[in-house]
């Protein structure tokens, strides 16, 4: 008999020394090699054709599944702020994670029926004519045995936007089916808050138990059944409703049992299955739990090294057999950055911090509770027959504006081993190794110019940018060589740069305004004019971190002054970032997010496109 670690009897934590440093959009951390991630939606006011039809600025908690071969995310909207105004969910597809559907409303905007409700607590609640429901989740879709896909919502009210539009002022949780086709059967409440005053005479849509089709009622029993799944509402349904969810508590006093967070009343719970028996939960604010007997009993405490608070979290064992769990690497609430996955062999002891999205974009527009960064991760719901191969994918929003998905390959690993001789031939679209953030007005895919294959990053973003970097192994005297083309004659330049492991720029090059710039030290230098737009050039760099020098060339020349000091002083470099404008770094730690709106922001400027065809490195 072989001996079980002590630590394999207790819920998960972070065994490693790798925290984010918070001044730094991405941490200062290792990235997931080939980590992508795409925007689904972008929030706008003005404009709203181009988003949600509606312009709401306050986008969150997405949700996400595949499904016969399709992807599946559904999220909330408000006008402005949390809690406030006609609340909504919308919902949309896409084939491939990086081209999506308009989206749509998942369930409708509907007005609570006026009266007077009294709550399990004992408190009258009075709904006036006219008042708005307002949509939450904390669970979106679920897959039945027979393959059908079901997509859920929970109606409720809010009187303040500090009071949450649940428990007390919950109506009730709603389902409908969703089709091949894309289109969606009628809307069910499939459980109302009958403890808080509602009764199905009162309701706006039937309950479904009153449904014709008796297979979807099956459906909705099974979910019903599920006690993983409905575990998930307990928040909104709160502790009176004891007909979900696991509704145990044995959590050990001794044990760091996170404080005022009892098993009941711990928000947005996920899980995994280590083996069929033994199940690990996660949930906001670094608390985590683990059973050995299928969910029935429980160890549950607070995880300070799962450095978090309240944003979720998300983890599952993975295509190869390994676990990841994904969360946000900060303790401020407020700063919801960088993103990051920690992997682990046996489902407890994790370890090799990862950036997955690492970074902050400007939030373009006031908020109440509109928290900087990508947040509320989810992945592909449990119980789903099917799962895009080779990769992991999870879904957030972005300063609870905007919706995003990431896209991290199998196995998940922080570095590269050989050096590179990069072309750009790909049957699935995805750009194999390379690091992308790609928005709805900057992005950043596959293209066949002058019939090469190549990556192709364009911007008509006024405040955002698209960013390709691709990591090698570390080098401290390095030959890169990059073949690119700019699209047009553009004033604004492509910035390619070249970092250490921590982000820190030994070299800086400008290609644009018709000329090719470097910065060496503090001053950027004009190294080669006449650079024209639908012309390959080839660029070759040699760096010298141990001499502290850099030339460029191109096409093979010198210019006339070549070797110049590095930007910043490093051992090494391992990153080759391509972006369409300079890199930022504000908003900070230090700034709280109660920022005005942001101006000129919701109108497309000129587009500009640059193209790389080629890239290699190699050791000098």
């Amino acid at each position: 008999m072989f001996a079980i670690k002590d630590e394999l009897l207790r819920p998960p934590f972070y065994a490693g020394n790798e925290f984010a440093d918070l001044s730094k959009h991405d941490g200062g951390l290792l990235h997931a090699v080939g980590a992508s991630n795409y925007q689904v939606m972008r929030a706008n006011r003005s404009h709203p054709q181009l988003s949600d039809g509606l312009g709401n600025t306050y986008n969150h908690a997405p949700m996400l599944t595949f499904w016969r071969g399709m992807f599946y995310l559904q999220y909330l909207s408000n006008p402005k702020d949390e809690h406030t105004g006609f609340g909504l969910s919308f919902i949309t597809r896409s084939k491939d994670g990086m081209n999506w559907e308009d989206v749509r409303p998942s369930f409708p905007a509907i007005e609570v029926p006026a009266g007077t409700y009294e709550c399990a607590d004992g408190q009258v609640v009075e709904v006036a004519q006219g008042t708005p429901a307002f949509m939450h989740q904390r669970m979106g879709f679920y897959h039945t045995k027979d393959d059908r896909l079901i997509v859920s919502g929970f109606y409720g009210h809010a009187p303040h936007h500090n009071i949450c539009p649940w428990r007390n002022y919950g109506m009730g949780r709603v389902v409908r089916e969703v089709f091949e086709d894309g289109s969606m059967g009628p809307v069910y409440f499939i459980r109302y808050l009958d403890y808080s005053g509602w009764a199905e005479e009162k309701l706006p849509f039937p309950y479904y138990k009153r449904a014709e089709d008796k297979s979807f009622i099956a459906a909705c029993d099974e979910l019903l059944a599920d006690r993983f799944v409905t575990e998930q509402w307990t928040e909104e349904h709160g502790p009176a409703d004891k007909t979900i969810g696991l509704k145990i508590k044995k959590e050990d006093q001794d044990g760091g049992t996170a404080p005022n967070t009892p098993f009941e009343s711990a928000s947005s719970f996920c899980w995994y299955h280590i083996d069929e028996n033994t199940v690990v939960a996660l949930w906001k604010q670094g608390k985590v739990g683990i059973s050995f007997d299928g969910g029935t009993n429980w160890d549950i405490r607070y995880e300070p090294t799962f450095v978090t608070s309240g944003a979720k979290a998300w983890g599952q064992k993975t295509e190869d057999g390994r676990f990841a769990i994904a969360y946000v690497n900060s303790l401020a609430s407020e700063h919801r950055y960088p993103l990051v996955a920690v992997t682990s062999d046996d489902g407890i002891r994790f370890n090799d911090m990862a950036c997955v999205f690492g970074e902050l974009p400007p939030r373009r527009y006031e908020g109440i509770y509109k928290d900087f960064g990508p947040q509320y991760i989810r992945g592909i719901s449990p119980g789903h027959l099917e799962y895009p191969p080779g990769a992991l994918w999870l879904c957030h929003s972005i300063n609870k504006e905007d919706i995003g998905v990431s896209r991290i390959p199998l196995p998940i690993r922080r570095e590269v081993k050989e050096h590179i001789n990069d072309s750009f031939e790909a049957d699935d679209g995805y750009i194999k190794d390379w690091n992308i953030y790609s928005t709805k007005w900057a992005p950043v895919s596959l293209f066949q110019k002058d019939e090469t294959a190549c990556i192709k990053l364009s911007d008509r973003d006024p405040c955002d940018y698209a960013r390709a970097m691709r990591i090698f192994p570390k080098t401290s005297r390095l030959s890169l060589e990059l073949e690119a083309a700019l699209g047009g004659d553009y004033e604004e330049d492509l910035e390619i740069e070249l970092t250490d492991s921590a982000g820190t720029p030994a070299c800086r090059v400008f290609l644009g305004g018709g000329k090719l710039k470097a910065r060496f030290g503090s001053e950027v230098y004009d190294l080669f004019d006449g650079i024209k737009a639908g012309v390959w050039y080839k660029l070759k760099i040699e760096l010298d971190c141990t001499a502290n020098v850099y030339s460029v060339l191109l096409d093979g020349r010198l210019p006339s002054r070549n070797q110049r000091r590095p930007v910043h002083k490093t051992h090494d470099v391992e990153r080759l970032i391509v972006r369409t404008k300079a890199g930022r770094y504000l908003p900070n730690f230090e700034i709280y997010p109660d920022t005005p709106d942001l101006p000129g922001t919701d109108y497309p400027v000129a587009q500009r496109d640059y193209f790389i065809k080629s890239l290699t490195t190699r050791p000098l």
